[in-house]
């Protein structure tokens, strides 16, 4: 069976497999994330070339390399910018990897990778227009408009949580002040936590910060704030891409959703009562795939090499 290698380059693991024409992902590999490029490429092409040994019987070698990443793709296609958390700023990638292994490489970002997947298999498939939104270590969003992701001029919409929910408000790490990111990214919350409530055995997660605010009844002011003003941020970014884009659904995803239960119905009221009748009366909500797969149907999807694009 025909098959792409997919890629998912993440800021805390990287993960590899074949993808098939069936859908189905095999021979998958995982290697953590390092901040040194020459580690970091050679553990990339360990990874690949361990995928690729021995093949079992009824899948053919890959005909082509697509992976999904964090930052934006200059119009070339060959490599990223602004890779947050890669040490590939300006790298030729798709070059490196071709001359390494003889085959196509398509580089796409991760949001548009992960909504391409959402719509092909997801909870969500076939609805058109497809908005995908994850908030993860930042927010992460996808459009899919007429069978494809929604790119851009330059290759580089999307960037919706450095777009301003509060001007002059707190610092975000693009330099930015008063970003959504800086308020509803998970990244922002646990800081946040740690700036204003302290250090924590174990350090701060999402879903700690939830804990300690309480149910109903705060243990702690500063951090009922913080996760109010998280979950006000959340609300607004979604409600306004909605108002925006008129999608026929939303898949709503990433850690800071799973770490904080009851958030995924707070947004999905908080945008009903923020947007007018036409925007959410046939609204669809859905609730990601949740892992990696996604990503990598996405970034085997964009090699065009197995399902036909639209």
């Amino acid at each position: 069976m025909r098959t792409v290698l997919a890629g998912d380059l993440g800021g805390t693991k990287c993960r590899f497999a074949l993808v098939s024409a069936d859908y189905a992902v095999h021979r998958v590999q995982q290697v953590p994330t390092v901040r040194e490029r020459a580690a970091f490429l050679d553990r990339l092409e360990r990874a690949m070339r361990s995928i690729l040994q021995d093949l079992p019987p009824g899948l053919e070698a890959p005909v082509a390399a697509g992976f999904g990443t964090a930052g934006v793709i200059p119009l070339d296609g060959g490599s990223i910018s602004r890779a947050p958390n890669l040490p590939l700023d300006g790298f030729p990638l798709a070059q490196h990897v071709r001359d390494r292994f003889g085959i196509p490489v398509t580089l796409l970002n991760d949001g548009r990778a992960s909504a391409w997947g959402e719509y092909l298999r997801g909870n969500a498939k076939g609805l058109d227009p497809l908005l995908c939104l994850f908030f993860g270590t930042g927010i992460g969003i996808g459009l899919i408009v007429e069978g494809k992701p929604y790119a851009g001029a330059a290759n580089a919409a999307g960037e919706i949580g450095h777009t301003v929910f509060r001007p002059g408000g707190r610092p975000c790490p693009c330099g930015g002040t008063g970003h959504f990111e800086s308020y509803c990214g998970g990244r922002a919350i646990t800081e946040r936590a740690t700036n204003e409530l302290g250090a924590r055995a174990g350090g701060w997660t999402v879903g700690s910060v939830v804990q300690h605010a309480g149910a109903g009844a705060p243990t702690s002011p500063l951090a009922q704030a913080i996760v109010d003003d998280a979950a006000e941020a959340a609300i607004a970014v979604t409600a306004n891409a909605c108002t925006l884009l008129n999608p026929a659904a939303v898949v709503l995803g990433g850690g800071v959703i799973s770490g904080w239960p009851g958030l995924e119905q707070r947004l999905i009221d908080g945008v009903r009562a923020a947007t007018t009748p036409m925007i959410h009366e046939r609204l669809v909500f859905a609730h990601s795939l949740a892992g990696s797969d996604a990503i990598l149907w996405g970034a085997a999807a964009a090699t065009g090499a197995l399902w036909p694009r639209p």
